[in-house]
């Protein structure tokens, strides 16, 4: 699946953990602005979706890890 068909299926608000294998480090960011720091990332295909639930100050926080790869 590529990244762009993804997005399509997360809220905008979705905060996420992302990263471009090879290329980048996991940096925290919003779902709806990966494609506009990360443009040419829209047609990597999704190698890792991670999802789990963390906890702060007692309540339940859901966290989803995305990495996504060019293929080289």
């Amino acid at each position: 699946m590529k990244l762009k068909e993804l997005l399509k299926f997360l809220p905008n608000e979705a905060e996420v953990t992302f990263e471009i294998a090879e290329e980048t480090y996991p940096i925290g960011i919003l779902a709806k602005n990966i494609l506009l720091i990360y443009p040419r990332a829209a047609e990597y295909e999704v190698t890792l979706i991670d999802a789990g639930i963390s906890m702060c100050e007692g309540k339940d926080i859901p966290a989803l890890c995305i990495e996504v790869s060019n293929g080289n």
